[in-house]
């Protein structure tokens, strides 16, 4: 946290109720993890998938946090951390109540947003968010006060605590806006006080949780509450087959960017280097505005630096700081990373998957080793959260790397035996190398074997699937 917050407003942000310490004091900083925890630091545990962070309060107070908060169901311990706490001045450690911690969380960033007030851009979709945040936060940090969602800070708790990063004099915040459910895009959107938003695109990501693409597409749009309520404008992909009905329900502005066509703000691709990176041409309307070099592999990077450059143009950013913004931006790790390493070059896209991002990995995979000559493997391991259509929508995949000519293919996982089953049952399978593989300890025995000097190796696969343990064979 950057700026101390009054204990009374605290309370008063919260709903929560002070069982010990002094209501006149400062809370200075935040933190939800107990092993980072520093002197000092008010400690918030929270409750996840695997762990319940209220059973780390005494690793807490053992590291000398200036305070805590426990849920109401917690009371009954409240004697043993008291306990704990014998050595230290009561009125000197802040203990609070509340009925839900992350409520709690959420509800500070909330109205500490507010107290500073800076002009907030958020960007959701089904891919291309991170990379469209870094664009933006290279291009608003040229001569401005940016903070931002950093790595994957993009759920309730993740954006909760970069909120509380901004300081008195920041001017921008930037944030990534993940979802997996109905109503989390509203709540993050209101929770940042967004100014302007942006979806990248819809695709087939969390379909677990979802009837279908349509009810994907209107839940990324639950942005539109909150900006239409700031008097705000919501960017879409005119290329995206679900622009037009989002653009139908949502009450808010509008604003759309794209390739070549009659909308305010698109591009018109002009060549590519041998390592797949764009240069084209960028327009307001029908005006030229300029030339922009890509420093990212992909078409689709295309898309993502034309959102991020139409949100600045709209905020009459300098078309010089645009150019140098987006060419000069540092692209979060395991994006389409070029990675050349012995013999051979990797494109590490390790950090997610789901089907929209996979074939666009592929597209870039195919596109470099046609433009190097080089032969083309795919390494790719398991979507997942993709429900009952999991199984075809990975045999979609093979049958997609069969068309597009992929050399070899590397399948690692569960559900990725689809993939090998997809590409070998392909109508066009013209007996390439495939091989299928149940887990990466299988693997790691025979892939160096599966590998030729010359190779552009493509690997991919969902976060929990650690895909980035396979580079460091390669």
């Amino acid at each position: 946290m950057r700026e101390k917050i009054k204990m009374k407003d605290i309370l008063s942000w919260s709903g929560s109720k002070l069982v010990s310490g002094d209501g006149g004091s400062y809370i200075h900083n935040i933190s939800t993890d107990s092993r980072t925890l520093k002197k000092g630091d008010f400690f918030v545990p929270l409750t996840g998938e695997n762990y319940k962070g209220h059973d780390f309060i005494e690793m807490a107070l053992e590291r000398k946090a200036g305070g805590f908060v426990f849920e109401s169901e917690y009371a009954r311990n409240l004697e043993l951390w008291r306990k704990k706490i014998k050595d230290n001045n009561l009125s000197e450690i802040a203990i609070l109540e509340s009925g839900d911690n992350l409520n709690f969380l959420k509800k500070i960033a909330y109205n500490y947003i507010r107290k500073f007030k800076p002009f907030v851009m958020g960007i959701t979709g089904s891919v291309g968010k991170t990379t469209t945040r870094n664009f933006l936060v290279s291009i608003f940090s040229r001569g401005s006060k940016v903070e931002f969602t950093p790595k994957n800070y993009n759920t309730e708790i993740g954006v909760s605590k970069s909120i509380l990063e901004i300081k008195r004099d920041t001017e921008f915040f930037v944030a990534e806006l993940g979802m997996r459910g109905k109503g989390q895009i509203k709540i993050l959107a209101d929770m940042c006080n967004l100014n302007l938003g942006a979806i990248t695109a819809v695709g087939q990501s969390h379909t677990i949780f979802f009837k279908d693409l349509s009810e994907i597409a209107l839940t990324k749009a639950e942005m539109a509450g909150i900006l239409f309520k700031n008097k705000g404008v919501l960017f879409l992909n005119n290329d995206d087959r679900y622009t037009g009905l989002i653009e139908k329900k949502v009450n808010c502005r509008v604003m759309k960017f794209g390739k070549d066509g009659d909308i305010p703000f698109n591009f018109i691709e002009k060549e590519i280097d041998n390592m797949g990176r764009f240069k084209f041409d960028l327009f307001k309307d029908k005006k030229k505005v300029t030339t922009i070099k890509l420093n990212v592999p992909g078409y689709h990077n295309i898309y993502n630096a034309c959102c991020a450059a139409a949100m600045a143009l709209n905020l009459d950013v300098s078309a010089k700081t645009v150019k140098s913004g987006i060419e000069e931006a540092v692209i979060e790790k395991s994006r389409m990373d070029i990675i050349e390493k012995k013999d051979k070059i990797i494109l590490d896209d390790c950090y997610n998957a789901n089907p929209v991002s996979v074939k666009k990995a592929i597209d870039t995979l195919v596109l470099i080793s046609e433009k190097r000559g080089m032969r083309s493997v795919a390494v790719l391991g398991d979507m997942l959260e993709l429900g009952e259509n999991s199984p075809a929508l990975h045999e979609e995949i093979g049958r997609y790397l069969s068309r597009k000519g992929v050399g070899v293919l590397i399948a690692v996982g569960s559900f990725a035996k689809n993939i090998y089953h997809g590409y070998r049952s392909a109508d066009n399978f013209n007996k390439n190398k495939s091989y299928y593989f149940s887990d990466k300890n299988e693997l790691n025995k025979k892939i160096s074997g599966l590998l030729e000097a010359g190779d552009l190796v493509l690997v991919k696969g969902s976060r929990a699937g650690k895909m980035e343990d396979i580079i460091n064979l390669l």
